[in-house]
């Protein structure tokens, strides 16, 4: 068995390219724009043509509930409309068609009509592993598994 990875299971096969940047001077405001822009949660932040950080959507969050007025506005206003659900019985690859197809990244489940959980690209990641492993997934994989 040879110990080369074949071309499509490697990161440079399935990678997001190119991966956008800003400046470390740039304001956040360009950031953002550029995250709209091509619909990413983050962007490298370069200095001299050198990666030497990420601005992601967590931290542009975290610094709004710090020091921005927003926290003001109803929920109302800012909600993402209309509400992209699935049921407990929809299977997995279902659910990465659907969240894919429209460009989201949480996926409520409903029964009946009434919220009984969400699926994450987490769970959806973890997912992924076990599969990859089973049947016989090794011990340091469980323990992943079991911690996220």
């Amino acid at each position: 068995m040879s110990n080369v990875t074949p071309k499509e299971d490697t990161l440079g096969h399935i990678m997001s390219k190119p991966a956008r940047t800003v400046g470390a001077s740039d304001r956040l405001s360009d950031a953002l724009e550029l995250m709209v822009k091509h619909d990413i949660g983050a962007v490298i932040v370069v200095e001299n043509s050198k990666p030497i950080g990420i601005i992601t959507e967590r931290d542009v969050t975290r610094t709004i509930l710090k020091e921005n007025d927003i926290l003001q506005k109803r929920v109302s206003a800012l909600i993402s409309k209309p509400l992209i659900t699935a049921t407990p019985k929809m299977a997995v690859q279902e659910a990465f068609e659907l969240m894919l197809k429209n460009k989201i990244r949480r996926l409520p489940v409903l029964e009946d009509n009434n919220l009984t959980g969400i699926v994450t690209e987490k769970d959806l990641m973890r997912w992924v592993l076990r599969v990859s492993y089973e049947p016989n997934i090794p011990p340091h994989i469980k323990a992943v598994l079991e911690n996220t």
